[in-house]
Order: structure tokens, then sequence, then C-alpha cells
């Protein structure tokens, strides 16, 4: 590896080479020894974006100069679509490698590191560096942190090229900061001073010296957390090979990818570093979806509390704002370390909740992790927040672990700024919990309180359901529908004449309740018992919850009487459709797809003669059978001829920005690579006058 004081003399002899070329291929060669320099590669390539999906290559040896992004493949598409790093040390063996744009200089390729260049928002271009099986090279961490280092030297050699070329495209931003060619532009320096000072800090960071005490508890952190997303995996994917063909596989494989993400990360950091101070120095405050971030943390769990026949209530406070900023790798943490702990001492059959409340007038959130386990005698338990340390000595051969997970969660509860603490009783339980302040982002509530007097809930259910009946009931009334409005009756000749929701446990599954729902004109929703077990096609349109999961939102859909925002997204490319459900996953609005214009179009007239249109339409322009435009103009008529208010028609084509789109067919432009803010901006906007 190459060390940063050499670095850093790659940077500024570059910087002060690209002063004097005013030619891109100049800059371009330029460019490229540098980051093959810093990263050992055996070839590098910068591609600038040029606004008209092409990532261009100002080279003149020959070699191919322009790639599109048109086709929507591969892992430079990815990382362009995504805004995502991607590293690959086996990149031909990728599922998304595509040979035509991931190599386009048709070397055996090995491995491959992309990062995209983004200044405020603006996408510029991605720099790449791989290597041929003659110069194995393989990636990581370091290679990667370093590499983000100089970014803003290759940000302000783009900006150069841009200035350089007379046809730039009019929705290509460029600083014209750098168009005086005849002294050094501020921003130039600026940006010189910027990969210099990161660099600075990577050499403090690795420069730290540690006892080897300090080496082996960093060691022991990492494995120990290593433990819980591996059994979850495991646990997800011994369920999937039972239940391959359920139609809700989707959601259950995304939990498994949750597990395998954090096992990299876990894994990466024992190969590529010793140091603990580095690790949380790293640990940064972000803005987080609240109920998806706490929703993904406890789910991942839900295989294993089914096997093992644990009753698993996962309560997040409706009233929790919808964003909030926390330093998300701590607080995943404890809460693993917890729930992994509690579902450890508890014995099949008991129960566990894990508890998010939301202190408003504190600014702060409670979380708990409350089991029915063997619980700690008092005088064991300050011991337990001690490294190395079991309530009693035989605990580690009974249930396994080194006793570093409370010591772990203490420490990271303490740097977020609270304490972590017990209330537990041997034999009969325990409960860990602690207050953390938070720093609200968006303080919208997802749960608009209910005010509807005339909902009555009947929840058909036995006793040994009532743990999680009772847990249902909870949330019915944080969304605002009143305790004497819900009954729980054990037959369904008991149902009150009034109710007009019914929340049926599985066991209760039979024609004659369909039949009842029907001729009551009730909605019902089925709760799932057995993991896997049930699908939608088989409810005759009734709701479908899992005991083991999070089950909010559907739930407040269930009993919410207003219409869902609706939105529909047009693209022939999965991978684009994708990425905008993962970007409105937590506004509650009814997705629909379409990869084709002329099946948008049936979808679109669908609503509309049913008398619920769609409230906003994500569309790609080129599209096989009917084109987005012409999908759009004759939806146009079609409102015109119906007196409809105008659906919101947010352009996500790839190409150049035209003003005639805006002002004959789309509302606003996003264009790719997405922006997320955007893509919700276009979301909120469509429906800030519709109650949700």
């Amino acid at each position: 590896m190459v060390n940063i004081t050499t670095i850093k003399n790659f940077v500024t002899q570059t910087s002060q080479e690209i002063q004097k070329y005013n030619d891109n291929i100049e800059i371009n060669k330029v460019l490229e020894e540098l980051v093959t320099n810093i990263t050992g590669a055996e070839y590098a390539s910068i591609w600038v974006y040029d606004g008209q999906f092409i990532l261009t290559r100002h080279r003149d040896n020959g070699t191919p100069k322009n790639v599109s992004m048109e086709s929507k493949k591969g892992l430079l598409y990815e990382c362009f679509a995504t805004k995502n790093t991607v590293v690959s040390n086996y990149l031909a063996s990728e599922k998304s490698y595509e040979a035509e744009i991931d190599n386009p200089d048709a070397i055996k390729i090995k491995s491959k590191i992309m990062i995209p260049i983004i200044d405020g928002g603006v996408f510029l271009g991605i720099a790449t560096a791989y290597s041929s099986v003659k110069q194995i090279k393989n990636f990581d961490t370091n290679d990667l942190e370093v590499f983000k280092a100089i970014s803003p030297c290759i940000t302000n050699a783009i900006y150069k090229m841009q200035s350089n070329k007379d046809d730039i495209p009019k929705n290509v931003f460029v600083d014209r900061r750098v168009s005086n060619r005849s002294s050094e532009p501020s921003n130039f320096r600026r940006r010189k001073t910027d990969s210099i000072e990161n660099l600075k800090n990577i050499e403090n960071s690795r420069t730290q010296t540690q006892t080897p005490q300090e080496v082996l508890d960093y060691v022991a952190n990492i494995v120990h957390d290593i433990r819980t997303p591996s059994n979850g995996l495991f646990g997800f994917l011994e369920i999937l090979e039972e239940q391959i063909d359920d139609a809700r596989l989707k959601k259950y494989i995304s939990h498994a990818k949750e597990s395998a993400s954090l096992i990299n990360e876990l894994t990466t950091s024992i190969l590529d570093g010793v140091s603990t101070k580095r690790e949380l120095s790293q640990s940064k405050s972000e803005t987080v979806c609240s109920f998806k971030f706490f929703a993904q943390i406890a789910e991942i769990f839900s295989s294993n509390m089914y096997k093992k026949q644990i009753c698993y209530n996962i309560f997040i406070d409706p009233a929790l704002p919808k964003e909030i900023e926390v330093e998300s790798i701590k607080l995943k943490r404890i809460i693993m370390n917890l729930i992994g702990n509690a579902y450890k001492f508890t014995a099949k059959g008991k129960s566990i909740e894990f508890s998010v409340r939301y202190k408003q007038k504190d600014k702060k959130i409670h979380i708990f992790v409350k089991d029915t386990g063997i619980g700690i005698a008092k005088e064991k338990q300050e011991q337990i927040f001690e490294a190395f340390k079991q309530a009693e000595e035989n605990t580690s051969l009974e249930f396994g672990g080194t006793g570093l997970g409370l010591a772990i969660s203490a420490g990271y509860v303490k740097d977020l700024g609270g304490k972590l603490l017990i209330d537990s009783e041997l034999d009969k339980g325990s409960t860990f919990y602690f207050d953390i302040p938070i720093e609200v982002k968006n303080d919208k509530n997802k749960f608009t309180p209910i005010n509807n007097k005339d909902i009555r809930v009947s929840i058909l259910m036995r006793d040994k359901n009532l743990f999680v009946a009772n847990h249902i009931s909870r949330y019915l009334v944080k969304m605002g529908i009143d305790i004497d409005r819900i009954e729980m009756v054990s037959e369904l000749k008991n149902i009150s004449d009034n109710t007009t929701h019914i929340i049926s446990f599985e066991n209760f599954l039979s024609g004659e309740l369909f039949s009842f729902v029907k001729s009551k004109k009730c909605k019902m929703i089925v709760v799932e018992e057995n993991f896997l077990s049930l699908s939608k096609d088989n409810l005759d349109g009734a709701s479908l919850i899992s005991q083991y999961g999070y089950y909010a939102d559907t739930l407040y859909s269930f009993v919410d009487v207003k219409t869902k925002p609706k939105v529909l997204i047009v693209d022939d490319d999965k991978l684009s459709v994708t990425l905008i459900e993962a970007m409105l996953s937590d506004e509650l609005c009814e997705i629909d797809v379409a990869y084709d214009g002329s099946f948008g179009l049936d979808l679109l007239t669908e609503a509309m003669d049913e008398g619920n249109p769609y409230d906003v339409v994500y569309l790609d322009t080129n599209m096989p059978v009917l084109s987005g435009k012409e999908m759009l103009r004759r939806y146009r008529e079609l409102e015109k001829q119906n007196a409809l208010s105008p659906i919101k028609a947010v352009s996500i084509s790839g190409d150049i920005y035209d003003e005639n789109d805006k002002q004959n067919d789309f509302d606003i432009y996003v264009g790719k690579p997405f922006d997320k803010q955007l893509i919700k901006k276009a979301y909120l906007d469509a429906v800030d006058t519709k109650e949700i």
C-alpha cells in the first residue's frame, strides 16, 4: 500500500500539472496516472457525464471513448443509477456484469472499483480503477477510503474538462469559476486542499497506537457482532428453502440480504483494521427513516423467533417522527445485541417484546427489550455490563456467548448520550432499556390520528393469541381507535352486529368466516401464526400480517377510511423501478408498476374508470410498445374529456431536458441518475392536498 505522504505528493503534483493543460486528453492522462498510483491498480478510467446518458472518456489511443447508459445494464450503470460505490474483486462473475459496459478495453479483467463523482448534488462522472489477471489487485476498504479522499481533485479536473468544451449540453452544470485559464481558480485551490485535508485525516487515524488489549477488544467486539446476523441469515435461508414458491418471498429475501450486508461490513472491519478508535470515529450521525430503520433491524430475528415458537412483538410508536438523525451503526448494534441476548436466554413458548417510544417533550426515544427468560439475580446485575462477564459461571456452556454483548451495548449507549439500565428478576425475565436524544429531521406524523367514531373492531382469537392481540389493540389505540370500540371474541357468533373491521387469527380461517365477512360487508385482516404459511391469493381480498413482523403500516391502512395516494411507475428498467420503490418505501402510498407504455396507459385508464385515479406517475420516455411521451399525451386527452384533475407527471428519462416536455406533458423533470430528494419531493407535491 502506498503511504499517505506519497499520495499527498501525487495529488499536489497532479493538481499542478492539470493547471498547465487546456487539453482534455492531457488532463485525463494525468488523472488516470494519479488513480493508478494511489490504488496500485493496473488501469484507470475517468468517465465524464455529458448529460445525455453518455459517459465520455477523453483518450486518443483508439480505445472506446464513450459508453452509453441507455442499455441500463452493467455494474457501471449500477454505479451511475444509484450514485453508490461499486467494488468487486471477481468482476466477471458478478451477476450484473456486462463486458461491453464494464470492460470496454476487452482485457482479461479481474477486479474493479468505481466511485461516483458528485459535487453539491450534481453528478459529474465516475472514476474507476481496475486490474487484469496479469496483475491481480484485490481492492479493500483502505483503497476505497483513499480513492474517495482524492475525489475533490478529480472533481475540479472534471469541471475544467467541461469548461474546455464548446458544446456543453444546457442541462449540465459547469462551475464557471474554472473558465479563467490564465490563473489558478479559487475553487481549484480549495478542492486540492480538500483532498490533502482528507488524506491528513486518514493518516492521523492510521497512526494512532494501540495496546495489545485494545486490539484484542476490537477483534472480540467485531467477532461477537457477527454471530447474531449470521444466525438470522441462516434462519431466513432455511425458511425460504422450505417455502420457495411463496408469493411474498421478496420481502424475506430482503431481510436475509440485510443480514448478509451487515456480515460483510463486520468481516471487512476484521480484515482491514485493528483500531477500535478508528471504527468509532467513523460512526457518524445520519438521517434515517425511523419506522423502516427500526423495523428492518427487528425483523432480522423473525424467522428464529418462529422456529423457537417465541411470541415476538415489535412496537414502534406511531407518534415517532418520520425522519430522525442518529448514529445508525451504533444504534443498530445495540438493538441487535439486546434482542439477540433476549432470544438466547428465553425458552421456547415464552415471549419477547422490542419497543421504541417517542418522548416528544424531551426529544428522546425510549427503547426497551423485554423477555420472559431466565432473568438475572440482583447481586449479578451490575457485573454483566463488564466485558467477558456473565451472570453465572455456566452461562457460556449452556447458552453460548462470551459476555461481550452487554458491555459493547452499554458503551455504545453511553456514546449516544444515554445509559443502559436493567430490570430483572430471576426465573421471570429481564428488561433492558435506555433513553437517547435524537435530532428530528422530519416531524410530520406518518400516522394521522383516525377520528372516526363509526369504526368498531372485533379481534377473533384464542387464549394462546392474547399476547399478540393485546399488542394489536395497543397499536389501534395509538392510532386513534377508542379502546371501547375494540372487542376480543373467541367465537364467530359473538361478533357484534355493528362491527366494521374483523381481525382474525389464522386458526379461525374457514369458508364460514369468509361468508360472514361478506354478508356483514366488513373489512378483514388475517394474522399469520405460522411463518410464511399463508398467501394473499387465498384470502378472498383480506389483508395479511405476520405476528412475527412489524405490521403497523398495514394495520393503519386497514382501519383508515381515507384513500391512500396512488403512484404509478412506468419504466422498462427494473433497477430504476426498484430504486423509486425503495425511495418511496416510507410513504403510506399504493404503488403499481408497468414495464411498457401500453400497459401503463391501461392502468391509468382503468383507475380513472373506477373513479380512483393515480396521483402521480413516474415515467420513462423511451419504452417498448408505446413511448412514454405518447402514453402521457393520450392520457392527458382522456383527462380533459372527463374533466379530471391532471395527474402529476414526473419524467425519469435520461434524455436531455426539453422545455416543451414540461409545457406539454411533464410537470417535473428528475432524470437519471436519480436524486432521492427530488423523487420524494415530486410525490409530496402531488399529494400535498390529499389527507394521508
